[in-house]
Parts: structure tokens; C-alpha cells; sequence
């Protein structure tokens, strides 16, 4: 059975679909500061998570890859770490460098929770043609 930090890992490593089959059927990736973007911040179950992530993967960031990992908590069910990309948007065409911090629990082998923190300034800048105007525009 895989720990928090061997599933977090895992998590880093994987493709979209390898990284969403790690979660618990009821398991849910969170990124609660996507809400001040407009953009859901919770996806539920692997089919969910995997819809997710391969919509980052292959057109927000293609090529996607972290690099720069560090593990700080490394417990059987609890796993925190910081990840980084350096990747050229596939939608607004600007180079974003983004730093994640994720704090894993696990369950059976499991994630039941991924909670991941993130610069929004960074992410809109992937997310939107125009960064973080076109989020001003839309309030």
C-alpha cells in the first residue's frame, strides 16, 4: 500500500489519468484560490480530477512537468510539499513560472484529499489571453 508521500509523489510524476487513478473514488484535488479566477476550486472523484488535469496538462501547459520538488511532511496518511513549473501557456502564450504547495492525505493507499496553493497572478496569467485584466474585466 503507498504512503501520503509515495501517492504525492506519484502524483508529481504521473501523466493526467496516471495522477487522477491515485485518488479514492470520493477523493478530491482542491485549489481553493482558483475561485478568486472564476475557475472551480474542487473536482471530485478520478473521472473529475482527470478531466482537470489533463485540460492543464495537454492545453493550458503543454508538455507539463514539475520540477523542483521538495517532501517536508512525510507521515503514513499525510504527505506536504512545494512543486514549480516553468511552462509557456498554451492559451495565453506567456511563460509562467508557478510554485505549488500541496498537503496530501491519504487513505488505504489512497489520496482522499489533494489541497494545493498557488501564486493566482501566475495562473492567470496562463489561464487568460490577458492575464489578470481579463478577470478584472469580467467583476
Amino acid at each position: 500500500m503507498k504512503t501520503a508521500k509515495e501517492l504525492l509523489q506519484a502524483y508529481i510524476d504521473g501523466s493526467a489519468l496516471e495522477a487522477a487513478a491515485l485518488f479514492a473514488d470520493n477523493g478530491a484535488l482542491e485549489l481553493p484560490y482558483l475561485a478568486d479566477l472564476g475557475v472551480e476550486p474542487r473536482y471530485e472523484g478520478p473521472k473529475n480530477i482527470g478531466a482537470f488535469l489533463t485540460f492543464l496538462h495537454e492545453k493550458m501547459y503543454p508538455g507539463f512537468k514539475f520540477i523542483d520538488v521538495k517532501i517536508y511532511i512525510d507521515t503514513p496518511d499525510q504527505a506536504f510539499g512545494e512543486y514549480t513549473i516553468h511552462q509557456k501557456s498554451g492559451i495565453s502564450g506567456k511563460d509562467v513560472h508557478q510554485r505549488f504547495f500541496g498537503h496530501l492525505t491519504a487513505e488505504n493507499g489512497k489520496i482522499v484529499l489533494l489541497r494545493e496553493a498557488l501564486n493566482v497572478l501566475a495562473a492567470a496569467d496562463g489561464m487568460f489571453p490577458n492575464g489578470i485584466a481579463d478577470v478584472i474585466n469580467k467583476k
